[in-house]
């Protein structure tokens, strides 16, 4: 367990997802190519070694969205941009190692398996519309089998 003690701001680029896991794969891995060519046309690029970028997958009604998204470091960002807060607060961190195709098999394997074995008191996504949120940085390298990515969900308060 890990403590966020402030709100990430962050900005991005939101699109929709289906109830496919297939289907999202898709959808998520050419969203992303979207938004990085966002980013470097508006020269948003993160330039440092400490680089981050977030994949955050909430929920409205009963629709799934992922935003691809940086830290919002009060830059000034596109108008088609959007805002979006992570909440302070516990979260359980889950590591994902390997290729991005094999994301969706980790995803199951912490909402079906972890979980339920460890008994997590994750926070209600009915209650925040909030599901979870991947972090990328420096130990990410597409599709590389030693790519790292980091999965937050929150714990209940």
């Amino acid at each position: 367990m890990v403590t966020i003690e402030q709100n990430i701001k962050t900005a991005g680029l939101v699109t929709q997802l289906t109830k496919s896991q297939k289907e999202n794969f898709i959808i998520i891995s050419k969203h992303w190519i979207v938004f990085n060519a966002e980013l470097k046309k508006h020269n948003l690029n993160q330039h440092s070694g400490n680089w981050v970028k977030y994949g955050i997958t909430f929920k409205v009604e009963n629709e799934y969205f992922y935003l691809t998204a940086i830290p919002n470091n009060e830059q000034i960002f596109p108008d088609h941009f959007i805002n979006f807060e992570i909440s302070k607060g516990n979260y359980e961190i889950f590591v994902h190692q390997g290729a991005m195709q094999d994301l969706k098999q980790t995803l199951n394997h912490i909402y079906k398996t972890i979980i339920p074995d460890l008994n997590l008191n994750i926070e209600d996504h009915e209650n925040t519309g909030f599901l979870h949120f991947e972090k990328y940085d420096y130990r990410f390298q597409w599709n590389n089998p030693k790519s790292v990515i980091e999965i937050y969900l929150p714990l209940k308060k």
